[in-house]
Formats: structure tokens, sequence, C-alpha cells
């Protein structure tokens, strides 16, 4: 078998809506877009993949970055035995370093052919279902306190328990406020934890996490920098979930090492994909450090990909996937449902990441590279 095509699309998925500390203080309305991939073969199957960036004032990439990438590297990849997976991303590696987003969407595509040729879903070329199900997470949006409990009762009504507080824009009295008001409206079987976005500085986390230690918050990613959280966490004693600050095996090592985290947020285009993704979580489950298994954002692609890599897994390793399925821009024809806060890959799942994606929802490609 031989990889015969590269076929790239452009998604636009719809504006950055989310209330974050980026959207209040930047003024910024960037639309979200997703890049997905199509590698065709020479025996006629066909793998996709996805790699959702986020804008960049976020995180240092961009979506044409990602797609620039793929053209760069489309000559190592033509005509090579798409199976042979880790020479393939071994050929990536050599010919280009970082861009990770890039690295990220052909790997999804390469493991979607991987399951299809061998007749397999994911989850079970892997080693096989651990759990039932995964939790799934929805997001709450900076605003009051009181308009915050408010869209965790909403959420809670779909049946969610799983609750990603946005903070870090506000005086640190309001911090306080939103942690407090938040942190005492979850019942016995929910959790929630607060997002900072690495909003704070060393001082103004240190404004506000003694104040609320009694009620033992989680905070996601105070500070910019692994060195500030490592700060903050040493003087309040609190551990974090961390996020931007976990890249590789090294850095979440270090930050088990440190004390520092309690949680992790693996992003798979920070990571450089799948592949990358299931060295992580087994560093994760030696470390005993729950994970979220996630990228930035994306479509019912990413979803089956992280659904896959979740459910062979121990519960208490997952912390949370998000939901990506956005009914305005479907991708996919058969999403992998949410159903009251809970996720499954499907038991007739097909091989590979085991959805249809509609072509009608890509519209035209906006580069191709061939044989």
């Amino acid at each position: 078998m031989k990889i015969t095509k590269l076929t790239v699309y452009r998604v636009v998925l719809d504006k950055w809506g989310v209330e974050t500390r980026y959207t209040k203080t930047l003024n910024m309305e960037i639309p979200l877009e997703t890049t997905v991939l199509r590698i065709d073969t020479s025996e006629g199957l066909t793998g996709w993949g996805e790699t959702m960036t986020a804008p960049s004032y976020y995180l240092p990439t961009s979506p044409q970055a990602a797609r620039a990438g793929i053209e760069l590297i489309a000559p190592a990849l033509l005509g090579q035995d798409p199976l042979n997976h880790r020479a393939r991303m071994e050929d990536i590696r050599f010919a280009m370093r970082g861009h990770k987003p890039t690295k990220s969407v052909i790997d999804m595509a390469l493991w979607d052919l991987q399951g299809k040729a061998r007749g397999l879903p994911l989850v079970d070329l892997w080693g096989g279902r651990v759990v039932e199900d995964m939790p799934v997470l929805c997001l709450v949006n900076t605003a009051s306190p009181e308009e915050q409990v408010a869209q965790i009762e909403e959420f809670r009504a779909q049946g969610y328990k799983l609750f990603q507080i946005k903070i870090g824009y506000g005086s640190p009295q309001l911090e306080v406020a939103r942690i407090r008001a938040c942190q005492q409206a979850m019942r016995e079987d929910e959790r929630c934890w607060f997002d900072v976005n690495r909003a704070w500085t060393v001082d103004q986390a240190m404004q506000v996490m003694p104040l609320v230690r009694d009620l033992a918050p989680l905070i996601e990613q105070p500070c910019e920098t692994y060195e500030q959280c490592r700060t903050v966490a040493r003087h309040t004693g609190m551990g974090l979930m961390l996020d931007e600050a976990i890249e590789d095996q090294d850095s979440f090592i270090r930050a088990a090492k440190d004390g520092v985290i309690n949680a992790a947020v693996l992003k798979m285009g920070c990571t450089g994909g799948i592949s990358e993704h299931r060295h992580l979580v087994e560093t994760g489950l030696r470390l005993g450090i729950p994970m979220r298994i996630e990228d930035f954002y994306g479509t019912g692609l990413t979803l089956a990909a992280v659904s896959h890599l979740a459910q062979g897994l121990p519960a208490a390793a997952t912390f949370g996937l998000y939901d990506y399925h956005l009914p305005a821009v479907p991708v996919v024809k058969n999403p992998f449902p949410v159903v009251k806060g809970r996720v499954k890959v499907p038991e007739d799942c097909a091989p590979g990441l085991g959805v249809e994606v509609d072509p009608e929802v890509l519209g035209d490609p906006v580069a191709e590279y061939s044989l």
C-alpha cells in the first residue's frame, strides 16, 4: 500500500465566542477554523485527520502554519507505506522540527488508515476497552459569580457533572467571589476547576489563592510560564492543573517531581498527535495524575480520536473530555453522541476512527498533493 494523495481542507467553525480573559481584553473576533486532512492510498483506503490550532494570541501557532507544514512534508509521504506508521512519523520528525499541529493531523490520519487496514476500531487496535464510557466536561464562560452559577445549573440539567470555570479577568476580589460561588455550588458527585488561561502574575495569584484555600479549589494554569506556576504552587501549598506548561514527557515528569501538578491537560496539537499522547498517557498512569485528553477544539473527528484513547484507560485516569460536536458544522455524519455528560466509542464502531466525513460540509480543498 502506498500513499497517493493528500488533500487539505479548511473549515470555519465559528467566531471565538467563549468569554475568556482574551476576548474580554483584546476585543478580537477571530474565526475558529480547523484543518482536515484526507490521505488516499493505492489500495483505495482513506484516512482522515484533524488539527484545531488556537488563535495566535493564545498559542504560538496558527491554522495557516499547520497547512503550510503539510505542504512541506507531503513529498516525504507520497509513495510511502502508510501502515509503517513509526517510519512515517520518523520521516516527518527528521524533515520538520516543531510544527506539532501538522504532525498531529498527519498522525491521526495514519492511525485512521491503520485501523481500517486491520479491520479494527482504534480502541481495540490499542488493546481494548477498560471503561464503559467517559465523562464530558462543560465550559462555564467568564461572568459574574451569579451568572456562572446559573450556567452551572443549566449544564447540570443536561446531565453534566464536570465544570470548567473560566476566570482570569477582573479584580482579585471578583476572582475570589467567582471561585467561592462556583465551588460551593458543587454537589457531592460533581467537580469544578478554575481556568485562569495564564492571566495572573505571581502576585495576582498570591492575592487570590490563599483566600480560597479552605475550599481546596483546583486552579488551571494560573500563570504564563511553568516556573511562575511552580512558584505559586510552592508558596500556596496548592497543586495545580497544568495545561500549556505540559508539552512533552519531560515537562510532565518535571511538574510531577516538583510537586506542582494535580491534573494534566494533554492537547494533541501541543504534543504532536495521538502517538505522543499515548506515551504521555502511560506516563500519567505511572505518576498517578489524571488527564484531560483533548485538542484545543475540533469536530467529530477529534471527539472520536480522544474517545478511542480515553476508553482504554482506567476511569480514574481520565479527568474529562470536551464535546467537540458542532451541529451547525457537521463535519462528520455520525459523531459519537454525548448523552447526559458521558461519551463512549459505540459498540458497533467501524474500523479506524469510526466516523464518516461529510464532503459537502468540507467544501472545496485548499490544497492537494499527489504522485
